[in-house]
């Protein structure tokens, strides 16, 4: 008895529409041919009743020669089939019958998780869309997670072993750009590559004049920059995410390049904590070795 109540309890009010909507088409359709059949069988019953009133046709009576009137295709072929109450039944019919049809399939998306359906040529698909929103939201989460696992002690520990053996801050930024690269291609299967200029060595370099004029952007307000390709583009041409960064080594730009990944708000966020993040490991260590070394001294 428990079973059954617990099972009555699961079958929500829109799970017992959805169960009698089949039904509730069924019955539709045989009340709209129920219609038609009444219709015609009415129409016989009266062209039988007044068979000289069927005989005469329907044609509106003809205007004289001298009004101009002249006989189209329209007044010979359409006009009879349009005045005809046979083909205004037949209409009719057809009209209902087609409203009846995209309803149920139109009503269905509130209740249920459709995949797809087609009817002529107009297609619809539901699921994909979830299917996108939930990808999105997926990609996005572990982007931030790569971006809290670049702040934990662990990684701390290991890039300090990476700044103690260059010294410089290029050296720490290319291992964690490399640790990012390999992180998209494993966990997201997404790919792009790199490149860390000077400033000088960015004004000379062989990069599109749309990427080169996002550098100014950048310098002014201190984030990423984004550039992807559009639709009609070819698929030869490149995506940029570019990042100005200023440290006391120097002026840096680093610049993420792919042919199919398309960066967004995320990548942006996550490539300006990466260099926050490896300047400030940075920072720390040049502190320490420089405390270390006045007391050795």
């Amino acid at each position: 008895m428990a079973i059954e109540e617990q099972e009555d309890k699961r079958i929500s009010v829109f799970d017992r529409i959805i169960g009698f909507m089949p039904k509730f088409y069924v019955i539709g359709t045989i009340l709209i041919f129920v219609y038609t059949l009444v219709a015609m069988g009415d129409l016989a019953f009266e062209s039988w009743k007044n068979p000289e009133e069927a005989a005469i046709p329907v044609h509106p009576q003809n205007p004289p020669a001298s009004a101009g009137f002249q006989h189209t295709l329209i007044t010979l072929i359409i006009e009879p089939i349009v005045t005809s109450e046979f083909y205004q039944i037949i209409f009719n019919t057809l009209f209902l019958y087609l409203v009846w049809i995209l309803l149920f399939l139109l009503a269905p998306i509130a209740f249920y998780r459709l995949k797809h359906f087609k009817f002529f040529n107009i297609e619809i698909e539901i699921e994909k869309q979830d299917a996108a929103v939930y990808e999105v939201f997926s990609v996005s989460s572990s982007k931030m997670k790569f971006a809290a696992h670049l702040t934990s002690e662990e990684y701390q520990l290991e890039i300090s072993g990476i700044i103690a053996d260059s010294k410089e801050f290029k050296a720490p930024l290319m291992y964690t750009l490399d640790s990012a690269v390999d992180f998209y291609s494993d966990q997201l299967d997404l790919n792009f590559t790199y490149e860390i200029y000077t400033l000088n060595q960015f004004k000379k370099a062989k990069l599109p004049k749309s990427i080169k004029a996002m550098l100014d952007k950048s310098i002014q307000t201190g984030d990423p920059c984004i550039s992807n390709k559009s639709n009609s583009d070819s698929e030869y041409y490149k995506n940029f995410l570019l990042h100005y960064f200023e440290n006391i080594d120097g002026k840096f730009v680093t610049v993420l390049n792919s042919y199919q990944t398309e960066f967004d708000t995320f990548d942006k966020s996550l490539i300006k904590i990466l260099h926050n993040v490896v300047y400030d490991y940075y920072l720390q260590y040049q502190y320490i070795y420089d405390a270390t070394d006045s007391k050795d001294k």
